[in-house]
């Protein structure tokens, strides 16, 4: 109950309301609120307050980084949007392939030197491999299958 209190007295109404993501602060702020608190004198309460910080914890938190020399900022992790591949002809196929076979199966490597997913180039491999065979990297989606001669009576 005294959590809700100090966080009504802290920013009102909109304390009470739980964020949906976390509040990010930048290095300045964290180095002034921890240099307030330690050289300055102000009470944890009111560093709290003047920064608009919502719990104690995350003060302590940022005065051990700081006098350990660990106190960063902590940078957005952004979503990431997928893109769609390059196309990539068969004979690209086949040379990325054979390049990765010769590099000890370096799929990591492949993705980076041809501009290509990882899982792109393992998958390429693994058909390869698996019927050492170049005609399982072409692609027929989109392509009518050949008709096969049937045998027909005229009778």
């Amino acid at each position: 109950m005294t959590k809700w209190i100090k966080q009504f007295l802290l920013a009102g109404l909109a304390g009470l309301i739980r964020p949906k993501h976390n509040q990010k602060y930048s290095l300045k702020t964290k180095i002034a609120a921890v240099k307030d608190y330690q050289l300055n004198g102000l009470a944890s309460r009111e560093v709290l307050i003047k920064y608009k910080i919502r719990h104690i914890s995350q003060l302590k938190q940022w005065i051990i980084q700081y006098n350990s020399d660990k106190l960063t900022v902590a940078y957005a992790t952004r979503k990431r949007v997928k893109k769609m591949g390059r196309k990539v002809s068969f004979d690209e196929k086949k040379q990325i392939v054979q390049w990765t076979i010769n590099h000890q199966n370096n799929y990591k490597e492949a993705a980076s030197k041809y501009d290509i997913s990882y899982q792109r180039v393992y998958s390429w491999v693994r058909k390869y491999l698996h019927d050492h065979n170049w005609e399982v990297l072409k692609d027929n989606r989109g392509r009518n299958k050949e008709k096969e001669p049937t045998m027909s009576s005229n009778g």
